[in-house]
């Protein structure tokens, strides 16, 4: 990979308006609700009349059409627009998008409409990736055939093939809660199967004189063709890694400590992108494998069972155990859940999903004989759909989930730093182990300690940045209430995307919506909040928000007020809000566009003004 050549097109360049790209699709189009979403390698662009060549890395979100759907990897396009920075998180604790695309050397985005582009060369070439896209939708294609539809074709497409933008938000939110998210993302359990199977298959060879080497060279080959097709995930990468040192070395005659292995694989692909080591998959890949390898043992030999089914059962078990204490900090940290219920759905979730891996190969290889392919593609579809069942109702159980736990790196440092002294304790029968062990833990108590201390007196008003919408939020101690405008409560996906990570930071589970639409007809009051109409009071804070229903004839007298909020809808100028008002603070909410939000900004002379379409959130401490 050559990184050198990722910002050899200046900023100011590739930001300038009016300039003409020429770009080749680097990964797989991604098909939105109303966008196309592409990975573009920028080769050059026109500017002022003249061409530059360069190479840069950026997203385009092409506007949804049938031609814009036809496109593929390997594809070269030209298109004209403005191309932008990433931007920030304009919320508090929200979600850094562009922190997660700078370490895929992506920097910038852009919005093209269907006229501003143009396809200039169909990709004619042979690309790996094109022939992998090509061939995961010929096989999806082929269950389609066999009747597989529906959340069952979902989940054997991410389950054998690693394709999953079919899974509905329910069915990935139900994986989810019950602790089963893992055997949908393509990972060492599969990449195992995969090596355990076609080495029998293959063993045959050994009997030649180079049979151990054309074994080796094939097996090769097949996991990394597996790992191509299914996308190239940082835990797949890991494990054909892993894998093919592992066959080389007995390619070679020579025996490879599991431990050097493992090294050398997150090493040889630590060189080929160093960034990889920021990815969540990467991390929990190697820790889930290290967990297995040190705790595995030690656990599975709490009981020794003689009885083969009960024995299977513990090792099931044991390796769960193991896999979860190395691997829940980082879950806490970044998604704040704990799945209560993970040693019961991988005791059912794994052997069913080894199964569907098996079944749905075995459906994909034998799926032009006639009979044979259908009763195989009818098995399948049942193990899929008793799979899914069982998926449904562990999520249903009473506290399947322990959510909105907040986590943040100290604490994910020291508990590791804890768990690893445990290890080294039980391993070399140390004081000293105990004594840093009890360190850690001490300093990760304190820390929440202190954390719960200073969210005990907290009073906050925050008002969000969420493009075309009014959101209000006031969190103290007791209450976590918010103000929104119909259309983003019923969108809770959405609203949460920009708000949960905050609310988790400020220690609040639960909350109470109130509908912007409502406060017309409303009169009352939530311990120290108070609501007059439009008309709000926050502890000794008071606000009013204006709106398309506020009427200058109906205020008497020139209200002082500590934060006036302007909504899009309002039908009075600056001028007349200002006679209205005497404010220490104007906030132009999220719902007011750029251009409008700019308009008010030149009126308020002299007045405290805060855009949050351009500044973010609003927030203050009382």
């Amino acid at each position: 990979m050559k990184y050198k050549n990722y910002s050899s097109f200046p900023h100011q360049l590739i930001t300038r308006e009016n300039s003409l790209y020429l770009g080749e699709i680097e990964e797989s189009p991604q098909i939105k609700e109303r966008t196309i979403k592409l990975i573009l390698r920028l080769r050059a662009l026109k500017s002022n009349n003249k061409w530059a060549a360069g190479y840069e890395k950026i997203i385009i979100y092409l506007q949804k059409d049938h031609l814009s759907k036809k496109l593929n990897t390997g594809d070269i396009i030209c298109f004209k627009g403005s191309v932008k920075n990433v931007p920030t998180p304009k919320n508090p604790f929200e979600f850094n998008f562009k922190r997660y695309l700078s370490f895929h050397f992506i920097h910038h985005q852009a919005y093209i409409k269907t006229a501003q582009w143009k396809l200039i060369k169909k990709d004619a070439s042979v690309n790996l990736y094109v022939i992998a896209d090509k061939l995961r939708e010929s096989l999806i294609g082929i269950l389609k055939k066999k009747g597989i539809k529906n959340d069952e074709l979902a989940i054997v497409s991410a389950l054998v093939l690693g394709y999953k933008d079919n899974i509905n938000v329910q069915l990935k939110n139900a994986y989810s809660s019950a602790g089963a998210m893992h055997v949908l993302a393509v990972s060492g359990l599969h990449v195992g199967i995969i090596f355990l199977l076609f080495n029998s298959l293959l063993s045959f060879l050994k009997k030649y004189k180079y049979g151990l080497l054309a074994k080796g060279i094939m097996l090769i080959i097949l996991l990394w063709s597996y790992a191509l097709i299914t996308g190239l995930s940082a835990s797949v990468m890991r494990s054909a890694m892993m894998f093919s040192f592992i066959i080389a070395a007995k390619m070679m005659n020579r025996n490879s400590g599991f431990f050097n292995t493992l090294a050398a694989s997150a090493f040889t692909l630590l060189i080929y992108n160093p960034l990889l080591i920021m990815e969540v998959g990467f991390q929990l890949s190697y820790l889930a494998v290290a967990g297995i390898v040190i705790i595995q043992p030690w656990i599975n030999n709490w009981f020794s069972l003689k009885w083969w089914l009960p024995k299977k059962i513990w090792e099931i078990t044991a390796v769960s155990i193991a896999a979860q204490i190395t691997t829940f900090p980082l879950g806490l940290l970044y998604f704040h859940q704990f799945p209560n219920y993970f040693i019961l759905s991988n005791l059912v979730v794994i052997p069913l999903a080894i199964a569907i891996l098996y079944l749905g190969l075995a459906t994909l290889c034998l799926s032009f004989i006639p009979l044979i392919g259908e009763y195989f593609a009818i098995a399948l579809n049942y193990m899929v759909k008793f799979l899914n069942h069982i998926v449904h109702f562990i999520d249903n159980l009473p506290y399947s989930l322990s959510r909105n736990i907040r986590f943040n790196t100290f604490d994910t440092w020291m508990v590791y730093l804890t768990i690893s002294s445990l290890i080294m304790l039980i391993a070399n029968r140390k004081f000293r182990f105990l004594f840093s062990g009890s360190v850690f833990f001490i300093a990760f108590m304190i820390s929440r300690i202190w954390f719960n201390y200073h969210i005990s007196d907290q009073k906050k008003i925050i008002i969000y940045n969420i493009p075309k919408h009014t959101t209000i939020n006031f969190i103290d101690p007791e209450k976590n209430i918010l103000i929104a405008d119909n259309e983003l409560i019923k969108d809770r996906g959405k609203l949460l995307f920009h708000v949960q990570n905050n609310w988790i930071n400020n220690g609040v589970n639960t909350e109470k919506m109130i509908s912007l639409t409502k406060l017309s007809d409303c009169r009352t009051h939530y311990d120290h909040l108070y609501i007059n109409h439009y008309y709000i009071q926050f502890y000794n804070y008071r606000i009013a928000i204006v709106n398309e229903k506020l009427e200058a004839h109906k205020v008497k007298q020139r209200l002082y007020v500590d934060l006036l909020i302007v909504t899009k809808n309002t039908k009075l100028s600056i001028e007349e809000l200002l006679t209205l008002f005497d404010a220490k603070m104007i906030v132009i909410d999220a719902s007011n566009p750029f251009y409008s939000s700019k308009k008010i900004m030149q009126k308020t002379i002299g007045v405290k003004c805060w855009p949050v379409i351009k500044k973010g959130a609003y927030q203050v401490s009382l």
